[in-house]
């Protein structure tokens, strides 16, 4: 860099740091501002300009869109239906029927346990079913026989050919008879209520898959003793589709209905009806959930409401148990500007996009910092994924005193339609050394700027943030 850039360069930073003190003395004699005014800013802008290239950079077009506001919660994976496998009946496990982790249908046998007491307690039950029904038969033919007498002294105590006393006594007899035949009837009841115990005994030695889904490691093996308790054989889930059980927040949920304009009895269960599914490596899940519920309170001890989901598992990739995030779309920023988030540059407690202006000099904007969301832009002989900001001017007061917004801005840069103004994205720091030269020799009576952004900027490629130290495990492609 010749001598006299390199004082230029050294008097912009001297002005951006603002000197001051340094103008007219008391005597009235010049100050080193005024001395460098006239030696150095008093030269023509033309002869400045030659003396430093243009600025080469990268731009991108101002992007405009409707942008989805997302929100994210942390949820837990569970089946939709789930179970633990305990033992009813006491015994010796004898057989594990099924493979640890395999898909089982309904009815599909988990284990068997030895059944052998079982089956002698359901075939005394059964005789002694058969000793009772027998007991009904001799109560009957007990009953009849003594109606048969009743009728008989009936009709011969009206003659007079028996005593009052016997007729009596067959009333007597038939009576008990009757009561006879009610307690075996009533045995027999009781005893098919014994098979039916035995039998559900029975059928509980072979323990079977309550619903379709998946079976757990099993907890015993062949030869262990069970009973009915604590212990667990197995845990069963139905995990396609996977139930997802999230929290939100009590304000978060007001936000949302706030913004969704969400009324109960809508045809809607909640605020959104749709969600996606984070994984724990980051990726994205490639199927979407619906929400099922959401409680209809807020939980007095965690301030949120608790919502319940599904999302279809049809690989199965989703298990119960899983720690996920949520993620769903509660609002929309309609006709959002955005740059990409590599144009934005920070100082102090601002961010800056810088644009080239129709005058070919670097105009810094001041902005405010939205959402961030991903987009497919052209790259190279392609397209990228590129990450990209909403972004906002911060307000300032225009010529009429009234608040300027992004679009005032540019206009006020040379661009009447703002999509039209080219970002700058590689480049931006010089960019805004350059910018700071500008305006603070304007600031010191310069009629141009310091130098010019290349007439034709090159269109900016996107390419993948690279690490500078090798991974040890990263693959090679």
């Amino acid at each position: 860099m010749k001598a006299k850039q390199i004082a230029i360069v050294a008097l912009s930073g001297v002005v951006v740091a603002g000197l001051t003190g340094c103008g007219e003395r008391e005597d009235g004699k010049p100050g080193f501002l005024d001395r460098v005014k006239k030696d150095f800013l008093g030269m023509e802008v033309a002869q400045r300009q030659q003396g430093m290239p243009p600025l080469q950079v990268s731009v991108m077009k101002l992007q405009q869109q409707t942008v989805p506001v997302y929100a994210t919660w942390f949820g837990q994976l569970r089946g939709t239906e789930q179970a633990d496998i305990k033992p009813e009946v006491s015994g010796r496990i004898v057989e594990k029927v099924y493979i640890d982790g395999s898909p089982c249908d309904k009815g599909e046998v988990l284990f068997r346990i030895d059944d052998v007491t079982y089956q002698a307690s359901l075939a005394m039950a059964q005789a002694n079913l058969e000793a009772a029904k027998a007991a009904v038969k001799q109560a009957e033919v007990a009953d009849i026989q003594t109606q048969q007498d009743l009728t008989r002294f009936t009709e011969l105590v009206k003659s007079g050919s028996v005593s009052d006393k016997t007729f009596r006594d067959a009333e007597h007899a038939k009576r008990r008879s009757e009561a006879m035949l009610a307690a075996a009837k009533a045995q027999v009841k009781q005893a098919e209520a014994a098979v039916d115990n035995a039998q559900i005994n029975l059928d509980r030695c072979t323990i079977r898959a309550p619903f379709n889904g998946y079976a757990s490691a099993a907890t015993v093996s062949v030869g262990d003793h069970v009973s009915p308790g604590a212990l667990t054989l197995t845990r069963m889930s139905a995990i396609d589709p996977i139930r997802v059980d999230f929290m939100v927040t009590g304000k978060n949920v007001l936000d949302i209905v706030t913004q969704t304009g969400f009324r109960s009895g809508q045809d809607m269960d909640s605020p959104f009806t749709e969600f996606e599914v984070i994984l724990e490596d980051g990726s994205l899940y490639g199927e979407k959930g619906i929400v099922k519920t959401m409680d209809s309170e807020v939980n007095t001890s965690t301030g949120t409401v608790n919502f319940i989901g599904e999302i279809p598992n049809p690989e199965l990739r989703l298990r119960s148990g899983s720690s996920v995030q949520v993620r769903a779309k509660v609002s929309e920023v309609k006709d959002a500007f955005l740059v990409p988030k590599a144009a934005i540059l920070s100082t102090m407690n601002h961010r800056f996009i810088y644009v080239v202006g129709t005058d070919n000099q670097p105009h810094g904007i001041d902005v405010i910092l939205g959402r961030e969301i991903v987009l497919d832009m052209p790259s190279g002989d392609g397209t990228a994924k590129i990450p990209m900001q909403v972004v906002t001017a911060r307000p300032i007061d225009g010529e009429d005193g009234q608040p300027m917004d992004l679009p005032a801005i540019l206009k006020k840069i040379g661009y009447d339609n703002p999509l039209d103004a080219p970002i700058i994205v590689e480049g931006g720091q010089m960019a805004q050394i350059y910018a700071n030269a500008n305006q603070s020799m304007k600031a010191a009576g310069a009629k141009g700027g310091f130098a010019e952004i290349a007439k034709n900027p090159a269109a900016y490629n996107y390419h993948k943030p690279m690490s500078t130290t090798p991974s040890v495990t990263a693959k090679s492609e």
